[in-house]
């Protein structure tokens, strides 16, 4: 009804009917208030929802605790998109803290983590990981951590993905889980300087802890540390032909070769061998047998005199050639198929002049078809 017909209506219906009308108009206005002409947020609504909540504490800073709360945070954190809305929102943490206003929201830290990446603060979301226990009660949703370190490992900072893991391994109030280590274990792959060793430290704690890893991410640590094994051993032969002396490169290749052992005692242990791996856990493996094949018999005794007799050097006689046969033979399975297979093991295999290796070269490129790996 128009607002000149109730005005020229008198009684206390027309009164109440007009006031409702009135208070429409008024939340329309504020509503349009907060729209800019783009139809999106205005540029400055954290800040109004801020100077909202700054108003209910009143002049003497006498508040309703009842009206007062985590409702007002998450409606400034909705609406959130920069660096400055971020910092109104935790304008209002401190403005709550100060007068004791209780936040025990089980998603704050949730919503914090997640506005800060919306706002493109993503070192104020690893701050709030690393530092919530501080000032909240419940930790951010694991989730939500994986995909800052995901931001960071993507963005290059590797350090950044290893505090990350450091802070979740050592609070007791999150869930320590494989993509915590399969993260981790990428950036450190990634670094220039001693890349296998940091990684084989994250290995090593995941198996203390008891978290089972996928596959892949044994056969990415696996094949990292036999091209490093590869390299060392290319050199040492270059070094030889020169006349040098390699023996601290064969030490260096002796060293990684003792971490490719752990690792893949973890790829059986964790059940990815025994009963059919698929084409790249064997492959893999079969490398793996392939370098411990070439050593001098001392050295590979010495090497093995350490490692567990019902580990991986028990699978298959460490017959690399067999493990390799076997790998073609299940490919075709879903269980079998690997998208992605070891380049280093078949550049190996294909510099080699002995027949017998030319041949299961042939059965590969066969088997695997447009999945072998191209040189």
């Amino acid at each position: 009804m128009p607002l000149c017909v109730l005005a020229r209506r008198r009684g206390p219906a027309a009164s109440n009917v007009a006031r409702w009308w009135v208070g429409k108009v008024r939340c329309a206005a504020v509503a349009v208030s907060q729209v800019n002409v783009k139809g999106g947020r205005a540029p400055d609504a954290a800040q109004r929802l801020f100077d909202e909540l700054k108003m209910k504490f009143g002049y003497m800073g006498t508040i309703d605790h009842s009206k007062v709360g985590t409702p007002d945070l998450f409606r400034i954190l909705k609406v959130a998109r920069n660096a400055g809305d971020f910092n109104w929102a935790l304008q209002a943490m401190n403005l709550f803290y100060n007068f004791g206003v209780k936040l025990k929201h089980r998603e704050i830290a949730s919503r914090l983590v997640a506005a800060a990446m919306v706002c493109k603060v993503e070192s104020e979301a690893a701050e709030i990981v690393k530092l919530y226990g501080t000032w909240l009660e419940r930790p951010p949703d694991i989730a939500l951590v994986y995909g800052v370190m995901g931001h960071y490992l993507d963005a290059g900072e590797l350090l950044v993905v290893r505090e990350l893991a450091q802070a979740v391994r050592e609070d007791w109030r999150m869930p320590v889980e494989p993509p915590l280590y399969a993260l981790s274990i990428e950036a450190m792959l990634r670094l220039t300087e001693n890349a296998v060793p940091e990684a084989l430290q994250l290995h090593q704690d995941a198996r203390a802890v008891g978290v089972r890893l996928p596959a892949a991410l044994h056969t990415r640590l696996l094949d990292a540390a036999l091209a490093t094994v590869q390299d060392e051993v290319a050199g040492a032969v270059q070094a030889a032909d020169e006349g040098a002396e390699g023996a601290s490169i064969s030490d260096a290749a002796l060293q990684h070769l003792k971490a490719s052992l752990e690792v893949a005692d973890g790829l059986l242990r964790d059940g990815h061998l025994l009963g059919g791996g698929n084409a790249a856990s064997l492959c893999s493996a079969a490398w793996l047998f392939w370098h411990l094949a070439a050593l001098p018999e001392v050295a590979r005794a010495e090497l093995l005199e350490g490692a567990d007799p019902a580990g991986v050097v028990a699978f298959m006689n460490r017959d690399w050639s067999r493990v390799l046969r076997a790998a073609t033979e299940d490919f075709g399975c879903h269980w079998g198929f690997s998208g992605q297979l070891p380049r280093g093991f078949f550049q190996a295999l294909e510099a080699s002049s002995d027949p017998k290796v030319a041949e299961l070269v042939s059965l590969s490129r066969q088997r695997f078809g447009r999945f072998y790996p191209e040189m």
